[in-house]
């Protein structure tokens, strides 16, 4: 089997949730009347000023967006992403703000064009819901996951949506552990080793300055986990 996995990467997720959309979901979502009253206040009449060196703005109304840093603010996000998996018919991993669409088939074809199917879904979402993907190449990518030996003969994923191409990649990124087309977990084990190594350089050259004791408590706080997680991949 092949998979297909697009990693999609929203511009400002938190900072652009509109207002009324939020409360038409809590309602739909069956709150009280009355929770709906309390968001509502706990939304509105929020104040923001620009500071440039020693200018200060006037005060503007902050019209969108769920307060950042704040308890509530992470769980109505969640809230207004809720249905997102509705819109489509492929997998849909979401985490907060990164999601990611997968597909699965023998066929890089039939892939291709599930994946395509439902990523141009999932952007009229985005587009209903006032949200945006950021397309830059290093933001919304692709990548396929195959064994070695097929991934020889296997052609690339060929998403598109207006005209934008989504580059395949070789390895991704996705809630800090690196992925890598075969599933090896050889690029993440090597990104361990190499901050593994910087640490063991920065030890050694403070030796002189750290009692034994010190020296297995740093061991143990800055390597041993990145060791162990070296250990498990392989």
């Amino acid at each position: 089997m092949l998979t297909g996995l697009i990693a999609i990467d929203l511009q400002k997720a938190f900072d652009t949730i509109d207002h009324k959309i939020l409360l038409d979901k809590l309602a739909i979502l069956r709150f009280s009347s009355n929770s709906i009253k309390w968001f509502q206040s706990y939304l509105s009449d929020r104040m923001f000023h620009v500071s440039l060196g020693e200018t200060i703005s006037e005060p503007s109304n902050i019209d969108c967006g769920v307060p950042q840093g704040s308890i509530l603010g992470p769980l109505l996000f969640l809230i207004y992403i809720n249905d997102m998996p509705q819109a489509i018919s492929c997998n849909l991993f979401l985490y907060a703000d990164d999601s990611c669409l997968v597909f699965q088939n023998k066929e890089l074809n039939v892939i291709n064009i599930e994946l395509n199917k439902s990523f141009s879904k999932l952007c009229d979402w985005f587009v209903d819901n006032r949200l945006s993907i950021h397309f830059g190449e290093d933001k919304t990518k692709s990548i396929l996951f195959a064994s070695k030996n097929k991934r020889k003969n296997l052609g690339n994923l060929e998403i598109n949506y207006n005209n934008i191409n989504i580059k395949q990649h070789t390895s991704i990124t996705y809630l800090g552990s690196i992925l890598d087309g075969s599933m090896s977990g050889e690029t993440m084990a090597l990104k361990v080793i190499d901050k593994v190594n910087s640490r063991l350089r920065f030890l050694y050259r403070k030796n002189k300055y750290l009692t034994s004791d010190l020296r297995r408590l740093l061991c143990n706080a800055l390597i041993r986990p990145h060791f162990d997680y070296v250990c498990a991949a392989l």
